[in-house]
Order: C-alpha cells, then structure tokens, then sequence
C-alpha cells in the first residue's frame, strides 16, 4: 500500500458552473489500483463578490485510465454560488485529497 497527498488550486472564475481540473500525484513505485478521498478544501467568494452560500459542489474521482503507472490522475470538481441559481459571483478555492494505492 502506497499514500501518497494531492491538491488542486481554482482560480478565480465566474460566469459559469462548477470548475473541474485534472491533478496528478505521483507514486514512487508503479500502482495497479487507486482511490482518491477528501481530506479537506477552501473555497470562498473573491473580493467584491457575494457573501451568501447556497450552493457549493465538491467532488473528487479517479477517471478511467487515471492510472499510468507511477502516476494516478484525480479529477476534482469545485463549484460555489450563491441562492440566485446562477454562477455570476466570483469565487476560488483549493480541494485536498489523498490518494492510496497499490
């Protein structure tokens, strides 16, 4: 068993649904078989954004074919509005994970 931490950092953004990006942890043997867990995430409004949650998406997954040897991709999902339904506020945030393989 391999453990291995992971992050992924989200810019800030607005005008659209939940962000994703790909981050990639590298082990240092290859693996066969991974899961990826939440280990914790800050996400906020920017400057003279909205102040008011309502909705926030986090997710985390390894994709199919995420597994490339020494290197497991983790696909994480950040998304943050506010009651209004809609993704005009700006917002950033970051998603913590670990990984454990074999």
């Amino acid at each position: 068993m391999q453990i291995e931490n992971g992050s992924a950092a989200f810019g800030p953004i607005s005008g659209h649904g939940p962000q994703v990006i790909t981050a990639t942890v590298i082990f240092p043997t290859a693996v066969t078989t991974a899961v990826a867990a939440l280990t914790g995430f800050v996400a906020e409004y920017s400057a003279q954004s909205d102040h008011h949650l309502g909705q926030l998406d986090i997710q985390i997954a390894i994709p199919s074919g995420g597994i490339r040897g020494r290197f497991v991709d983790v696909k994480a999902t950040l998304g943050l509005r506010d009651w209004s339904g809609t993704w005009d506020d700006m917002y950033d945030g970051q998603i913590f994970f670990t990984v454990v393989a074999e």
